[in-house]
């Protein structure tokens, strides 16, 4: 069953503090990456210089609408740096990653439809940047920022590679939703959800109760870039929650 801290906020509360990163959750996996470094560079580089790129970062920088900001992801994925495998590389996906897009935002939390100043942003922990913080074979999001100040709201969950295909994160519990500080601030994180599997999470952000019974969420990685601070991904929910499948996001490692 669902575990609400004493003292917390209400679970109808807690859903407001959900942040809008989707719920799903990274593990690290072993895959053969290129042994020649200066190669591998050189691939980001070339990756990042691409036109489709460059479209995809100026619509964003724009506000440009979301079929705009569609189209040109469209015309970036098919050459996916990861080539289709963007799951199964660890050393891709481990690190700190900052939301710079979604559509389908508003099944998620209000607070991102909010105007800055007052809007927090969104990242997303992966690999050892969320084994720090929230354990091990886990991902978290993070929502800091604007109305939320200094305070970060953590959403962890765990996961592993799809068996099926190596572009998919197959979504697991147990769920965990917690107030804390920023990364590295040494804050601790008080629980104000715990859910045991998918279908008491979804009772608490309020699904219906066929939602409740829909399959694990799965987490397509649609583009992986090599290399570090910089680097872009794209992906989307195909399965599961009925409410936030289709759902589509562009982060930027940090």
């Amino acid at each position: 069953a669902v575990a609400l801290s004493p003292g917390c906020p209400s679970r109808r509360d807690a859903l407001s503090l959900i942040a809008s990163a989707p719920m799903a959750s990274f593990i690290s996996v072993s895959h053969p990456e290129p042994a020649n470094a200066a190669a591998e560079e050189g691939a980001a580089t070339g990756h990042r210089t691409s036109p489709e790129r460059a479209a995809l970062l100026s619509a964003i920088a724009s506000g440009a609408d979301d079929s705009r900001v569609l189209a040109t992801i469209e015309s970036l994925v098919p050459i996916d740096p990861s080539g289709g495998r963007g799951a199964s590389f660890s050393e891709r996906l481990d690190g700190s990653w900052r939301l710079l897009w979604s559509a389908k935002a508003e099944a998620f939390s209000p607070l991102l439809q909010l105007p800055p100043p007052l809007r927090p942003d969104s990242y997303q922990y992966l690999g050892s940047a969320a084994a720090v913080e929230v354990g091990s074979d886990r991902v978290a999001q993070g929502l800091t920022g604007g109305v939320l100040g200094t305070s970060q709201i953590w959403l962890s969950s765990g996961t592993r590679p799809s068996a099926d295909d190596p572009s998919v994160l197959d979504i697991l519990p147990p769920f965990r939703l917690q107030l804390g500080g920023r990364p590295g601030s040494g804050r601790g994180k008080t629980t104000i959800v715990e859910a045991k599997d998918d279908a008491d999470f979804r009772a608490v952000n309020a699904r219906t109760v066929d939602a409740q019974r829909a399959p694990p969420n799965k987490y397509r990685q649609l583009y992986v870039e090599e290399g570090g601070p910089g680097a872009l991904r794209i992906s989307t929910i195909t399965d599961g929650d009925p409410v936030i499948v289709g759902a589509v996001f562009v982060h930027q490692k940090i």
